[in-house]
């Protein structure tokens, strides 16, 4: 039965929707920029398009006119949603959500004035998408149904037919896909390492589109993942001065195992060079210690007029000067699992959640709890946000704040200064004999939450008059506004450290969970005097690292956040193996390096752009350093490798 052309115009109409909505999503997002990968990656986008459409039209042709009207139409909105929702998305975080979150994010809901402002600025790409969508709805509602599906023989082998054509279509799309991807290619962009080894979405998305991205996360989480695992033959040599735990024996504990997985881990930490101890190893031994991972902070942040405490932080301590904070696909939570555990959090999941079930003997609160220290952690906003509840007592922590334990006043944000003043009494007050226990606290801030105005931010509104005199744009001085109450509440902090006799002994560490992505390129590019790189630059920060009485110190050396777990351990004096962290000791001999999510790097020798050219030899071994932090940062949470290491879960 030959099948007539009309008979093929709604899937013609869906891989024109979906392949449309592909191509203008990567441009309101990704944007259009050519790389070595760009005709792949548009094969790819095609091929998946095709493969979709393919399936759509299956499903159509497949049921009865009526049933099959409603799967294609259904199919069709929540993509076109799908679409719209992660342009927003994008818009406010700058990386697309995953499965996982869709499940767990029921919260997000927290924040419908940030929602709305991104709708109302990504109005047009919306409407784009919908208009798509809603175009083969449409042509699929007023299709020739007895044309596809019809009681007449004639008409049923035509249908036969035409199911034949959509599910070879459909598995040859789906194949040629997978042989492209097939192709083994070293390169951290290459389509090969997005399908095969572990990374953010955004990468998947740059290779193979949205459509295909989540269908490789829906996978994933549904059916687990390991990446492919290199031989590792090397072995590092180990001596009394390194930061190690002695009874590691890797080499012996690879022998012994029958699990290939945990294996091949065994072999990669016993290659992995560790660090040495060295000049500041155990000088702030037996202070009491704050850490602050304080919400969008950054260097333009620090200013001798709007933030005083802030400013004399940076200038009387530890200023480095070639610090970076990069983002991650999960935002905070994701800065704060850098910040706390130095690894790369896992992508497509919260690391920090799923860390809750696992042994983890090297956070600051577990070890300096075994020290004897009191270990207490505090946010302003709720702490059932992103399970934190579950997440950070797991860390070594008595948790309280917002909902749990005390209630601040019901701003948004909620107020740093308020948290400061409610809490520090917690940990500042004697016991019977006149003494104060050694503490250390963690808190995580809020007041410097996007969005940067002054009519839907109380933080900013509370202190607009402090930077009235700013010359800068609104979203400058608001964001200036909002860390006017960070440095207020630090400030408060420092006088109630002093008046318990504390403050000479204490070490106040700042850093922030991520760069203020409510600012866009501009108002940073403001902020720093200059049209700003968004490659590299956008992610300068500063890590405030200050004791009273220290001799101020410039530190040039490339680091991250990713690196302040094992330089606090190092400058505490704690027992933890350097070989198990993929940050390293700041002030060690180990070579500066900075990763980011789309593993990207920056080292010593300079940005992987530049090097990729002039030293590809280097590069490469960089490339294959980064493949190996993600995949075995994933691996060491997944398979709770601690636990198997011998640490008993705290």
């Amino acid at each position: 039965m030959k099948v007539k052309a009309r008979n093929l115009r709604l899937l013609a109409a869906t891989f024109g929707a979906l392949f449309l909505m592909e191509t203008a999503f990567r441009g309101f997002t990704l944007g259009y920029a050519k790389d070595n990968y760009f005709v792949l990656e548009a094969c790819i986008i095609t091929l998946i398009s095709l493969a979709g459409a393919a399936l759509m039209f299956f499903l159509r042709t497949a049921f009865r006119q009526r049933t099959g009207k409603i799967i294609y139409n259904a199919l069709m909105a929540v993509t076109m949603v799908i679409f719209a929702a992660q342009i927003v998305y994008y818009y406010i975080f700058e990386t697309f959500f995953t499965f996982y979150s869709m499940l767990n994010g029921a919260q997000v809901v927290e924040f419908q004035d940030v929602i709305w402002d991104a709708i109302f600025h990504e109005i047009i790409p919306i409407i784009v998408m919908f208009a798509l969508g809603g175009t083969a709805i449409f042509f699929s509602t007023h299709c020739d149904d007895e044309k596809i599906s019809s009681g007449v023989n004639k008409e049923r082998t035509s249908k036969v037919v035409l199911l034949i054509i959509s599910a070879v279509i459909f598995f040859s799309s789906a194949a040629g896909t997978f042989a492209i991807c097939f192709v083994d290619d070293e390169n951290p962009s290459s389509p090969h390492q997005n399908l095969w080894s572990i990374g953010e979405i955004q990468g998947s998305v740059k290779c193979s589109g949205l459509m295909g991205a989540m269908t490789i996360d829906l996978y994933r989480l549904i059916f687990g993942f390991e990446p492919q695992l290199p031989d590792t033959e090397t072995v590092a040599e180990v001596s009394a001065d390194d930061n190690v735990i002695g009874t590691l024996d890797f080499g012996a504990m690879a022998e012994g195992e029958k699990d290939k997985t945990v294996k091949a881990m065994h072999e990669y930490f016993g290659s992995v060079e560790p660090t040495e101890k060295n000049s500041k190893t155990g000088i702030f031994k037996g202070k009491n210690l704050i850490f602050i991972t304080a919400e969008s902070f950054t260097d333009f942040a620090v200013d001798p007029v709007y933030t005083p405490t802030l400013y004399k932080l940076q200038t009387e301590g530890y200023t480095f000067t070639n610090f970076y904070n990069p983002i991650w696909g999960v935002s905070t939570l994701d800065g704060e699992y850098v910040n706390l555990q130095g690894l790369v959090p896992k992508p497509g999941v919260w690391s920090m959640k799923e860390s809750s079930k696992n042994s983890l003997p090297f956070t600051l609160g577990n070890q300096l709890r075994k020290e004897g220290y009191q270990t207490k952690a505090y946010h302003n906003h709720s702490i059932y946000y992103y399970d934190r509840n579950v997440s950070h007592p797991n860390l070594g922590y008595d948790f309280s704040g917002q909902d749990g334990g005390y209630h601040f006043k019901n701003t948004w944000p909620e107020s740093d200064l308020e948290m400061i003043d409610k809490t520090t009494s917690d940990f500042l007050t004697a016991d019977e004999d006149g003494e104060i226990q050694p503490f250390h606290v963690y808190y995580l801030t809020v007041s410097g939450h996007m969005n940067y105005n002054f009519y839907g931010n109380d933080m900013a509104s509370k202190n607009e008059e402090a930077v009235k005199d700013l010359d800068m744009s609104e979203p400058c001085r608001a964001y200036m506004a909002c860390n006017i109450e960070l440095d207020r509440a630090l400030g408060l902090l420092l006088t109630r450290l002093e008046e318990a006799g504390e403050l000479d002994n204490t070490v106040i560490a700042i850093a922030g969970d991520h760069y203020p992505y409510g600012l866009s390129e501009e108002n940073i590019s403001e902020f720093r005097g200059h049209e700003i790189d968004t490659e590299y630059e956008m992610y300068e920060s500063t890590f405030i690292l200050w004791s009273m009485g220290m001799e101020p110190e410039k530190v040039d050396k490339v680091c991250s956040n990713m690196d302040i777990l094992p330089t606090l351990s190092n400058m505490f004096g704690l027992e933890y193996d350097s070989r198990l962290l993929m940050g390293r000791d700041i002030f060690s001999d180990s070579e500066g390096f900075v990763v980011f999510k789309d593993k990207d790097w920056i080292s010593e020798r300079g940005t992987r752009s530049d090097l990729i050219e002039s030293d590809r030899e280097y590069a490469s071994l960089m490339d294959e350093k980064v493949r190996n932090m993600f995949n075995y940062s994933a691996l060491t949470l997944d398979k709770d490798y601690y636990f198997k290491l011998g640490f008993a879960k705290e």
